[in-house]
């Protein structure tokens, strides 16, 4: 395995135990039993996870994506969990709650706030928008996609589900800005067949779970048999458009030095992929872009953490547009999840974007 999947491991069996600790403690604490259980039970529970993930990367099969997707559910519960036995340990402490009292604040509120982001999971939700743009000459629809995840919880069926929307709407291009891949399974290569069904060119970008968990080699033997391209810092010219797919970097000066260096020009109508929202729409022009496709941040996947008021990037969903409007970015929501199965005021989205001279 890669030396970040291993970190990533590690820091979600950390994480995992961290969390049950905390609930475990409060739990045993309401009900009176004693708490110095929960620091044999919450290092069993990160561990267990940790041979989940393992077990998936290395021996993908029916019982280890089931294991995952069970352990991807305890996530989704332990986020409210931790969140609520925080609120009970505050309120205990200044007021002794009775049993009853304090299993009812643990509980009920996390196990609402899961069943409602649960349920939210598995709805996917088709977005028109409509762009102007002076240099294209007749009208252009393209098919927005990010953040599809396919491993041990989103399949062949996801897929499915995902082209059945794209082909009823015909797009000119389908543009897949990261993470296709979730990263903590092997995928097989009939699981992307659906996507040759598509009448319209598809282009692909590298997203952090792609590169980093996966590996550039195995994402090229599973593209094989598919008709989507891969960009691999490169631009290519169809029709009108010049499509410029950089690959995710953690550090985002490359991208501006790889636009520099590939010399974008005027010339055409410049669409970038790259996963992260990586320029502010108005420094688009600056780099002859008109428009910006990315991805990445789930558009706040789950709330009150990771939401898309507390994005460390400037966009966190939805279309921007330039004060002169000139400029768009676009961040897609995802077609997915990651991680938790989880959708907390917001949606898995496709997203057509009806480009107009």
């Amino acid at each position: 395995m890669k030396a970040h999947l291993i970190g990533f491991i590690t820091l979600v069996s950390i994480a995992t135990t961290a969390g049950s600790m905390l609930f475990l403690w409060s739990l045993f604490n309401a009900i009176n039993t004693k708490k110095s259980r929960a620091f044999y039970i919450a290092p069993a529970i990160g561990g267990f996870c940790a041979l989940i993930l393992i077990l998936t990367r290395l021996y993908a099969s029916l019982f280890s994506r089931l294991m995952y997707y069970l352990m991807s559910i305890y996530w989704a519960l332990l986020i409210y969990l931790f969140i609520f036995s925080v609120i009970f340990i505050i309120v205990n402490a200044i007021h002794k709650l009775s049993m009853a009292w304090g299993l009812c604040i643990i509980f009920i509120p996390s196990t609402f706030m899961f069943l409602y982001g649960f349920s939210c999971s598995f709805m996917l939700e088709v977005e028109k928008l409509d762009l102007k743009i002076l240099s294209v000459k007749n009208n252009v629809c393209i098919a927005h996609i990010s953040d599809l995840h396919l491993g041990p919880i989103y399949g062949k069926n996801h897929v499915c589900r995902i082209v059945k929307e794209i082909k009823e709407n015909d797009p000119d291009f389908v543009m897949i800005t990261g993470d296709l891949f979730d990263g903590s399974m092997k995928i097989s290569p009939e699981v992307l067949f659906p996507f040759n069904e598509i009448r319209a060119d598809i282009y692909f970008v590298l997203g952090n779970h792609d590169d980093v968990f996966l590996g550039i080699e195995e994402i090229e033997k599973t593209l094989r048999g598919s008709k989507i391209i891969l960009l691999k810092d490169e631009a290519v010219h169809n029709g009108d458009f010049n499509i410029i797919g950089i690959g995710y970097r953690m550090n985002h000066d490359f991208l501006v030095n790889k636009l520099i260096e590939l010399n974008v020009t005027e010339d055409m109508l410049n669409i970038l992929l790259y996963h992260a929202p990586g320029l502010p729409v108005n420094k688009l022009e600056d780099c002859n872009i008109q428009l910006h496709l990315g991805g990445h941040t789930h558009g706040g996947q789950f709330f009150p953490l990771l939401c898309d008021k507390m994005s460390p990037f400037k966009y966190a969903k939805g279309l921007k547009v330039s004060k002169n409007n000139k400029a768009y970015v676009h961040i897609s929501e995802g077609a997915g999840t990651a991680g938790p199965r989880l959708r907390m005021f917001s949606r898995s989205k496709i997203s057509f974007l009806n480009i107009k001279p």
